[in-house]
This record gives structure tokens, sequence and C-alpha cells, in this order.
């Protein structure tokens, strides 16, 4: 039985990594600086995005097998808030946001983690993003400053 186990994972972490390389060599990014609604793929690398969008609404942001770093910083929210639906498998996602926002998560989290560094704001008008979606095996960290200026 242990045997059948350990097959059946093998077998399925390789499915996994074939879909994710057929993933990267078919799906595009379309996220740049000024983009105000992100399509955003990261497989197998590292992605760096710093939005200066206005306004900025959000989108889809896919990371497998990898990191991404969305900045936030320079953004100015939509009226309506910003929505980020993300998939994150066996990755990272680092948000960075303006001291004052709020963050709120509420998709799934299966063997992750969601972190949420930002201070507590009190503030019913304060901007939000939301992000929905689902993290597997992998992580999310919401914060104020990137580790890299945290460190420097």
């Amino acid at each position: 039985m242990l045997g059948f186990i350990f097959r059946f994972v093998r077998f399925a972490v390789l499915a996994l990594l074939g879909a994710a390389l057929a993933a990267k060599l078919l799906l595009r990014s379309h996220a740049t600086e000024d983009t105000e609604e992100i399509d955003l793929v990261n497989i197998f690398g590292g992605y760096k995005l710093i939005s200066a969008a206005d306004p900025f609404f959000g989108g889809k942001v896919t990371t497998l097998f990898g990191g991404t770093l969305i900045d936030l910083r320079r953004a100015v929210p939509a009226p309506t808030g910003i929505y980020l639906d993300i998939l994150v498998v066996f990755g990272g996602l680092s948000l960075v946001v303006p001291p004052g926002w709020r963050v709120v998560f509420d998709g799934t989290v299966t063997g992750g983690r969601i972190e949420d560094l930002t201070r507590p704001v009190t503030d019913p008008d304060a901007p939000l993003v939301r992000i929905g979606g689902m993290v597997a095996l992998g992580g999310i960290e919401a914060t104020t400053r990137p580790l890299v200026e945290a460190v420097a």
C-alpha cells in the first residue's frame, strides 16, 4: 500500500511539472507598470511588477514554481478597490502596499501560508486590496516594505 502511495505522489508531481512546463510555453503575461488590470503569469522564475497605474483595478496572478513581487506603493486604487485573483502553487507571492491600506484574503489555502505584515487599519474608507483564489504548497506575504528594502 505504501508503495502505491509513493508511485501516485511521484506521478502527480510529474504531471504537475509537465502541466506547468506546457503553461510556461503557452501563456504570456500582460502586466506593465501602467496596466490597470493585470494578467500576470510567472512559471519557473521570478517576476517583479512595480505598478504606477491610475487607477489600478487588480487582475489575475498565476505563480507556479516561482516567486512574484507586486509593488503597489505607486499605484492609485480604483474607486471600487483592488481585487487580485491568484493561483500560487509551489511558489510565493509578495504584495507590497502603502501604509494605511487594508489587505483581506478570501481564498483557499492548502499546505501553504498567508502572512499579513501590514499594520491593522481601522479606517473603513482606507483603500482595500482583496485577494481571492488558491494557494497550494506556497505562500503569500502582504507588507508595506519589501524584504530587500527592509534589509538594506
